[in-house]
C-alpha cells in the first residue's frame, strides 16, 4: 500500500480520538475509519503514533487533567471520572506515574509543571487580551511531531508547498499554528504541532495533510509583538496570571492557537513580527 494512504488513514484515526476523548474507545469504529482489520490495526497505529491506542488516549486524558486541575474549578473526583478512572485512588496513581507529582500538588500549586519564570512587571504593563466570538473556521493542516522548534518549520514547509503549487494563496488566506501540547508536560517526541491555512479545498489525496476546524465560541485574543521566542513568556502570563483572575475557564475541547499576521516571517525582522494568540474560553 502507498505510504501516503497509510498516513492519511492513521491521521484520521488520531483526529477522531482527539475529538472524542470523552467517548468510550470503540476500536471497531476506529478500524473502519482506518480501513484495516484488527489483526493489523493495533500494530499499524503503534508504528504511526509510537504508542498503543489505549496508551495514546490515556496520555491525552492525563495531560488534559493537568489543565483542568490548574485552570478549572472542577473537583479532583470529577476530573478523575472525566479522565476515565473509576476511583480517585487509581487516578492519583496513574497521574503520579506520568508526572511524578500528585493531582493535589498541582491543584494547590505546590509544584509548577509547565512554565518558566518571566518578568512580571513587563507583562503587567503590556498584557491585556480582548474577548472575541469566532464562527467555526475550516482549515487544512500539516502535522509534525517533536519539539515545536523542530516540528513547526517542517509542518509549514508541507502546507505552504501544497498551497503555492496549487495557486491557493492570496491575501485573504490566514496562517494558523495549533500547538496541542504543553512542552513541560508532554515528552518532546509526542508534541503535536499543526501548520494550517483557512482554505476550503479537497485534500483527500494529499500526503501529510489533514482537515480540522477551529471551534466556534469565545476566545481571549492577545496581540503578541516581537519574536516567536517570546511565546513562552506570553503563554506563561496568560495561563498563570491573567486566566486565574479573569473570571473565565479554559475550554477543553479546543487547543490554543496562533494567527501569524506577517505574510512572510522569514523576511520580517523579529521585532516587527505580529501574532495573535487565542485562548478558548467558557
Amino acid at each position: 500500500m502507498d505510504k501516503s494512504i497509510f498516513q492519511q488513514r492513521m491521521a484520521k484515526v488520531v483526529s477522531y480520538i482527539e475529538e472524542h476523548l470523552d467517548n468510550d474507545l470503540d476500536v471497531n469504529h476506529l478500524m473502519k475509519v482506518a480501513c484495516y482489520s484488527e489483526f493489523h490495526f493495533h500494530r499499524l497505529f503503534r508504528a504511526f503514533v509510537g504508542e498503543s491506542i489505549y496508551g495514546f488516549k490515556k496520555r491525552l486524558l492525563l495531560e488534559r487533567a493537568v489543565r483542568q486541575l490548574k485552570f478549572s474549578q472542577n473537583s479532583i473526583i470529577d476530573i478523575s471520572a472525566k479522565s476515565g478512572y473509576d476511583n480517585q485512588s487509581s487516578f492519583n496513581k496513574a497521574f503520579k506515574k506520568q508526572f511524578l507529582v500528585t493531582p493535589s500538588q498541582v491543584r494547590t500549586q505546590k509544584v509548577i509543571l509547565n512554565y518558566p519564570t518571566f518578568k512580571m512587571t513587563h507583562w503587567e504593563k503590556t498584557m491585556e487580551p480582548k474577548i472575541e466570538k469566532l464562527k467555526k473556521i475550516k482549515l487544512i493542516c500539516a502535522r509534525e511531531k517533536g519539539s515545536y522548534a523542530e516540528a513547526a518549520p517542517k509542518a509549514w514547509q508541507s502546507v505552504m508547498q501544497f498551497a503555492y503549487s496549487n495557486r491557493l494563496m492570496n491575501k485573504q488566506v490566514r496562517l494558523f499554528g495549533i500547538s496541542h501540547d504543553d512542552p513541560s508536560v508532554t515528552e518532546p517526541e509526542h508534541i503535536r504541532y499543526d501548520a494550517c491555512l483557512d482554505i476550503e479545498v479537497d485534500i483527500a489525496n494529499q500526503k501529510n495533510l489533514i482537515s480540522q476546524n477551529i471551534e466556534a465560541g469565545q476566545y481571549a485574543v492577545y496581540l503578541h509583538k516581537g519574536s516567536y521566542d517570546g511565546f513562552v513568556d506570553a503563554y506563561a502570563y496568560l495561563f498563570n496570571q491573567w486566566l486565574p483572575n479573569s473570571g473565565y475557564i479554559l475550554r477543553d475541547t479546543q487547543s490554543c492557537f496562533e494567527i501569524y499576521l506577517n505574510r512572510d516571517p522569514r523576511r520580517t525582522k523579529p521585532e516587527n513580527l505580529r501574532t495573535e494568540i487565542y485562548l478558548p474560553l467558557i
